[in-house]
């Protein structure tokens, strides 16, 4: 939730300041421009510790994220309380045109309680600034074309050396877990029944890349895990395993599900393992203290919440599978929105892959290459499975609130089996949709299994 915003004309000395809440307000926002370098500053005053984001208009309408990129200042951070200021050089993002001669614009400078942050977070995490607080390589965004990069959300640098996250506003929302017979026929994802989450959350835009994973994995880590090495840094990272990112301690090699001398965190909650394993911390306990935010896995609810956007249906146009949408039948509708088998620009099948097969040809695809959904969120559905958090059990028709899967594993497996979602590059379009979900080894790495970093918030 906003907790409040001020909106300042140019030059104008003040104008609409923020009204009192539950929270920060804003105040005294001033703008001026100077009329040599084109340089805006808007000055304003925060009452208390708050996310700051900051949107121009004209005529009461946004110019749009990307014209505004290059702001700096106290902005699209947390800010301390006190007199701030934002710097903006609109030549830069909106070129040929006179903000203040041939456009009028207002600007609105907007609060946010750190409990209830924008849609968009942004995190920092190549080599350069890991010796940075974290509180200096976070940044919100109303937006994703607000973010500063030439390509916005889609710029290569989303994929390598930053983390991309959209809110997902799930709290105290219910919806439809599964699949009804009519969607699909998916007997792992039945009976539906309705889930009510209490808090929203933050997901990955995009799966983890290996150019990320090799950032916050360190040098630990024994080798970048992934089979595919062609174009590999923004193909997402594969062959990593539950144990690898969230820990395993008492291990034993004589364990049985009987005598329980293996534990596999976490048996409820986001707890992780941060002791060393075999010389190597698990990559989301580094991760945790590069960012100071409790990332973990997305719990097999949250995942498809996500993935289905506030739409029903199987893929993220919120139909069926066997329906025809716009003219595109179940296969076409698939190769919209995810990498598969049967995608229409795959030249090499499953069984030719090699490690060196362009990402192109086929295997894995550059993350992002497909269309997102209605949230901006990429390859929920195709591309590699994703691991969740939940411990493997088959699905009731009671309705549940924040479920975090059985405190072990049901179907009479051993307690290493997980959840995961999203369907693979090997498989055809039927394997390739929102509901589908099956468990494997915690221990495993298979060259179609990767994950996608959540946040729950408070």
């Amino acid at each position: 939730m906003k907790i409040v915003n001020a909106v300042a004309a140019l030059a104008v000395v003040a104008s609409l300041n923020g009204v009192a809440r539950a929270g920060a307000v804003v105040s005294d926002v001033k703008v001026v421009q100077d009329p040599g370098t084109c340089q805006v500053a808007v000055d304003y005053a925060l009452s208390e510790r708050a996310i700051v984001t900051v949107d121009f208009l004209t005529n009461g309408v946004s110019v749009g994220g990307a014209r505004f990129r290059s702001v700096a200042g106290d902005v699209h951070k947390v800010v301390e309380a006190g007199a701030r200021r934002i710097l903006w050089r609109p030549e830069k993002d909106w070129p040929n045109v006179r903000l203040g001669k041939d456009i009028a614009f207002t600007a609105k400078v907007t609060a946010w309680s750190e409990k209830t942050p924008p849609d968009y977070m942004v995190i920092r995490i190549d080599d350069s600034v890991q010796e940075l607080p974290a509180a200096d390589r976070t940044a919100y965004y109303e937006t994703a074309e607000a973010l500063p990069f030439p390509g916005g959300v889609q710029d290569d640098f989303c994929k390598t050396d930053y983390l991309v996250f959209r809110k997902c506003p799930a709290a105290n929302v219910t919806f439809r877990l599964g699949s009804l017979v009519t969607d699909c026929n998916l007997r792992e994802a039945r009976p539906a029944h309705y889930v009510t989450l209490t808090n929203d959350f933050y997901i990955g835009v995009y799966e983890v890349t290996q150019r990320q994973y090799e950032h916050f994995a360190g040098a630990q880590q024994t080798a970048r895990p992934s089979y595919f090495t062609a174009d590999y840094a923004m193909r997402p990272v594969e062959k990593v395993s539950v144990v690898a990112l969230r820990g395993l301690c008492n291990y034993d090699p004589n364990f049985t599900p009987e005598n329980g001398k293996r534990k596999y965190w976490p048996e409820s909650g986001h707890e992780i393992l941060s002791t060393e394993i075999d010389g190597a911390q698990p990559s989301l306990s580094r991760l945790r203290l590069l960012t100071g935010k409790d990332f973990d896995l997305p719990t097999d609810a949250q995942y498809e919440f996500a993935a289905r956007a506030g739409k029903p249906g199987v893929l993220p146009d919120g139909h069926p599978l066997w329906d025809t949408v716009d003219g595109l039948g179940p296969k076409q509708r698939v190769g919209k929105y995810a990498r598969s088998s049967i995608s229409s620009d795959i030249t090499v099948q499953p069984s030719a892959v090699t490690p060196e097969t362009p990402a192109a040809a086929g295997g894995t695809a550059v993350v992002g290459s497909y269309a997102p959904n209605d949230w901006g969120i990429y390859d929920m559905v195709g591309n590699v499975n994703e691991w969740c958090l939940d411990n493997w059990g088959a699905y009731t028709e009671e309705a549940q609130i924040d479920p975090l899967g059985p405190a072990t594993p049901q179907d009479n497996v051993a307690s290493k089996w997980r959840v995961y979602r999203g369907g693979t590059w090997k498989e055809d379009h039927g394997g390739c949709i929102i509901p589908r979900r099956y468990y494997t080894n915690a221990l495993g790495g298979y060259n179609d299994l990767g994950f996608r970093l959540c946040l729950t918030l408070p």
